[in-house]
């Protein structure tokens, strides 16, 4: 294939990605015909914005961190005047995200199962153990809401240090953020589903980074993940590339020890919650997740095959050669087989339920950071002058 074959099918991808995503909420929010000019508007933007990306990355200087402070202080604007609006649950009554960490957190505060209270949705909580560690410090300062503000803010650093150009990472953190309704929506509503994406990928890249220092460095960044993937099921998925990533950078010893705390770590947040009956109890709240797969006709056990066929797929990482980003590719090829079909299903089934479609956030995410980065070196990026040294 051809170098202007590749980029044209990364601009197609990434178009795809934004338009996954943020479809669903423009026809929700306006008219058909608002909504299709947006969604028109949007990826045309999309398209001349990754064209631009060639005359910022040829540049001697990169651009200034000015602008990611400005697109910070954008988000913090948009959660200051959305946030109180969600909270009055006029739009549609709103979500209830915010609202199951907090009332997870309450049970344990009060020595309760957590998984036992209803959100003001009347919907079970799903977040697990992980998520409400990680909550727990604002949820002592009273606004659960605020920890979206500090894995942002580490989420913009972990941009600037994957990418090799920062004006890649600034176009990457805008387009997906700022200006992808659903993510905007999930953010200044207090929800922590993107917020588990950001300290997902940051616990992943400090780990695939401690691999350069010693074991004993490493423990603090295996032990991290651990607590980060105790969030969502979902990012379970993530071990198996990240297990043959980590095998062809170290030693087989060094990888066993390493996952082992990763484990360690991720039973010890998790299944103190869930005592007395620790295993029972987490696959009863696993099997939350089974409504669902209702659309899905149960001959083909839905919850048994998507899930096989998601490992198959991130199996696929033991037979290429691994790196950072090649991890997020096969983390969003993941996914995308296990979330896809509930989601395609569930819009189909009724209007009410495209919403779903921003369960796709964790797929398209992922691959948009494969896809930007590839990007940069299909674009002619390496023959431009060196990045500044805070790039990698």
């Amino acid at each position: 294939m051809s170098a202007a074959a590749r980029r044209t099918l990364f601009v197609l991808g990434i178009c795809l990605a934004w338009a996954l995503t943020s479809a669903a909420p423009l026809l929700k929010y306006l008219s058909p015909a608002k909504a299709i000019a947006s969604l028109a508007l949007g990826l045309l933007s999309i398209v001349i914005g990754m064209s631009c990306l060639i005359r910022f990355n040829l540049r001697p200087r990169q651009i200034g961190t000015v602008w990611f402070l400005l697109l910070f202080l954008a988000l913090t604007t948009a959660f200051a005047i959305l946030y109180p609006i969600s909270l009055r649950h006029t739009l549609n009554i709103g979500s209830d995200r915010e609202d199951a960490l907090r009332i997870e957190l309450l049970a344990v505060r009060h020595h309760q199962y957590p998984y036992d209270a209803r959100t003001f949705l009347g919907n079970p909580p799903t977040p697990l153990p992980g998520a409400m560690l990680l909550a727990a410090p604002f949820f002592a300062l009273g606004h659960i809401a605020w920890q979206n503000f500090l894995w942002l803010a580490l989420f913009f650093f972990f941009a600037v240090r994957f990418f090799r150009y920062r004006a890649t990472a600034l176009f990457y953190l805008a387009v997906f953020l700022l200006f992808a309704p659903a993510h905007l929506s999930d953010f200044t509503s207090g929800g922590d589903y993107l917020t588990n994406f950001f300290y997902i990928a940051i616990a992943v890249a400090l780990f695939n980074r401690s691999l350069d220092h010693s074991l004993y460095a490493s423990i603090p960044a295996a032990l991290f993940l651990g607590v980060a993937l105790s969030s969502r099921i979902v990012y379970a998925v993530i071990l198996i590339p990240l297990l043959s990533l980590t095998l062809q950078r170290t030693s087989r010893l060094r990888a066993a020890v390493l996952f082992f705390l990763v484990l360690l770590a991720a039973c010890a947040v998790t299944l103190p919650v869930l005592s007395p009956h620790p295993l029972s109890r987490l696959l009863l709240q696993l099997q939350q997740n089974a409504t669902k797969l209702r659309y899905i006709p149960s001959a083909i056990h839905p919850q048994w095959t998507l899930s096989l066929l998601a490992i198959l797929v991130a199996c696929t990482a033991f037979f290429v050669r691994m790196n950072l980003p090649r991890l997020f590719l096969i983390f969003s090829a993941a996914t995308f087989v296990m979330l896809a079909p509930f989601v395609v299903t569930f819009a189909l089934h009724s209007d009410k339920l495209r919403y779903v479609f921003f369960y796709l956030s964790v797929s398209t995410l992922s691959f948009s950071l494969w896809a930007l980065s590839r990007y940069e070196k299909h674009r002619g990026f390496t023959s431009s002058p060196s990045p500044s040294p805070s790039q990698p």
